[in-house]
């Protein structure tokens, strides 16, 4: 027993599995970071539908841990995607070594993929891209020529695979000829019939498509993206055809995005494996691609999926790798990474065979334990990085988005832009019953059934289209109908439309809004009034720096607001409170860099 243990914890990857997720574990937040990380956090205590196409399998891995006994909602999501991260650490090692790899080769090579920054967060909050790299590593490990098993279950067990990997996140589909390859050989592998061990791989896809029947029989939540009606429904959701369809994706107006995505992923891939293992897993990737022999097939079937995962989905963004755009597309950085690192522990094996003919089989063992502390010394610097980590992870998104709901008046309605406002906001209403009485609408979603569905719900406000060549603007003649109602209205800086038919002041991070004739209050009582919101903020958290994209944008707006301020009451002879305005936002404005 202790002989197996000890086999599972160095030659199998398990040492380095446990110490990622206490890691990953460690960093978990409690708070919110995205808008996808709001939504699904806000999912997993609520359960509902994802936004397309769904992520069902996800959604139910989290909704599974939801009762764990910790601070929030969000840090209990955190903590079920790191468990998937340690998971894909083991199971991306067995790949590398049924793929030809040794134990030290594929330690060290795995060790530098969970250790990549963007590994490491993506481990370590509610985000699908976990559980999509564990897919990735388990098609590996199964469709290698050494995988585990062989025959009919290897067929199975690659069709429910897929089918699990399709109901969380379409970007698998990417790595269909290594997958395809598994099961063409586990079918000539077969004793049975070929039909047979066909009909059940194709029976097993089907099984691990089913999670999708979550998203026909699960309600309506204030996180969910509308509720799914039928199958007509399901296909309109899994196709993305609220986002144009399965080609969104598509660089539309070329704009210079494939070139500069193709430059981020570079920078990704050498941050992630360093300059010498990345240029030796790109070399053994074209070498086994071309040298003859029984397993030339498998790789270049392996080269093709790294093209369609990497070079070339990153080719289809249409948007550029800039400001909060960044972090977006660098999600998706996550596949190719977890595939390249199959050439590069096999490509770190066969540098280490050749070195190997030339020294003694002591100082072979020798070199062996060198590159586990090599690991370790490796996983000690990331631990130290783990700071800056954390800190990436400003709390401001979701105090800022807590501060807005608290200090708004009874039965709000909010109309602003980020997706943030609905995410974020429906996290903290309906997992943490913070203000549910405030309306927040996403003003870009408008078009989509659910959100005027539930405009009419709760305001009894029908948003509905305009008559061609209408001189009025839909964003007016929607914020004309809440006002009637008698509700407050307010938005953000980006709703132009609306800021420049009504009159309006500042309140927080948001606008009043009037209705038509009303006056506006003097500017020493909009003084008082922010005043008074902003010493009932919670700012307890450190000053968010301008590379921390989200973050930093609401602190701009509370700067922005208060400059505005500033000039407003310096304008009325206001000189004292026009100097408080202005060092506030001074105070508040994001940090310009790391230091503080």
């Amino acid at each position: 027993m202790a002989s197996r243990s000890t086999r599972w914890l160095v030659e199998r990857g398990g040492l380095l599995a446990l110490a990622c997720l206490g890691v990953y574990v460690s960093i978990a937040p409690a708070h919110l970071s995205t808008g996808d990380n709001g939504e699904f956090a806000g999912l997993g205590a609520m359960g509902g539908a994802a936004h397309p196409s769904g992520y069902p399998l996800y959604v139910l891995w989290l909704r599974a841990w939801s009762w764990l006994p910790v601070e929030t909602p969000a840090h209990a999501t955190a903590i079920a995607t790191a468990l998937l991260g340690a998971a894909m650490v083991l199971v991306l090692h067995a790949a590398c070594r049924a793929w030809g790899a040794s134990s030290p080769a594929a330690t060290f090579t795995v060790a530098l993929v969970a250790a990549t920054p963007l590994v490491v967060r993506l481990s370590s909050e509610a985000e699908v891209f976990a559980l999509n790299a564990l897919v990735a590593a388990t098609v590996l490990w199964l469709a290698a020529p050494g995988g585990p098993v062989r025959g009919s279950k290897r067929a199975a067990l690659l069709g429910l695979v897929a089918g699990l990997g399709l109901a969380n996140h379409m970007t698998c589909a990417l790595l269909a000829p290594i997958g395809l390859y598994g099961v063409v050989l586990g079918v000539r592998e077969a004793p049975r019939a070929r039909v047979v061990v066909t009909a059940a791989s194709v029976g097993a896809l089907v099984v691990g498509l089913l999670p999708y029947a979550y998203l026909l029989v699960v309600p309506e939540t204030r996180g969910s993206w509308g509720k799914v009606d039928g199958l007509a429904g399901l296909a309109h959701h899994v196709l993305r055809m609220d986002y144009g369809g399965p080609g969104e994706l598509a660089a539309h107006d070329g704009g210079g995005t494939p070139a500069a995505n193709l430059a981020w992923l570079a920078g990704t891939l050498v941050r992630g494996f360093v300059v010498l293992p990345l240029l030796v897993g790109l070399a053994t990737l074209g070498v086994r691609a071309v040298r003859p022999g029984p397993e030339r097939i498998a790789w270049i079937l392996l080269a093709a999926s790294w093209l369609l995962a990497g070079p070339v989905l990153m080719a289809r963004f249409n948007l550029a790798p800039e400001g909060p755009h960044a972090f977006i597309t660098q999600r998706f950085h996550m596949l190719p990474l977890v595939v390249l690192a199959v050439p590069v522990a096999v490509g770190l094996h066969a540098v280490g065979g050749r070195l190997g003919a030339r020294v003694s089989s002591g100082a072979l063992r020798r070199a062996g334990v060198l590159a586990v502390l090599a690991t370790v010394l490796m996983l000690g610097l990331q631990v130290i990085a783990l700071p800056r980590i954390a800190s990436e992870r400003s709390r401001a998104l979701e105090a800022s988005l807590a501060n807005m709901l608290t200090t708004l008046p009874p039965d709000a309605v909010v109309i602003g832009t980020p997706e943030e406002y609905m995410f974020g906001s429906a996290y903290l209403q309906g997992a943490r019953g913070v203000r549910p009485d405030v309306l927040a609408i996403t003003w870009q979603l408008i078009a989509l059934p659910h959100v005027r569905a539930r405009i009419h719900r709760e305001t009894g406000v029908l948003v509905e289209k305009l008559a061609p060549g209408s001189p009025q603007k839909l964003s007016v003649v929607t914020a004309e109908k809440l006002l009637a109602t008698g509700r407050p209205l307010f938005i953000d800086p980006f709703q132009s439309n609306i800021a420049a038919s009504f009159p309006l002041y500042p309140y927080g991070l948001l606008y009043r809004v009037l209705p038509r004739g009303t006056p506006v209050p003097p500017i020493a009582e909009v003084f008082a009034i922010n005043k008074a919101l902003y010493e009932q903020f919670d700012l307890a958290y450190p000053r968010p720096h301008v590379e921390q994209v989200v973050a930093a944008h609401y602190h701009e707006r509370h700067a922005a607001m208060w400059r505005a301020l500033a000039r407003g009451l310096a304008q009325a002879g206001l000189r004292d409170e026009a100097a408080y305005a202005a060092e506030l936002a001074t105070a508040l404005a994001p940090v310009n860099g790391w230091t503080r």
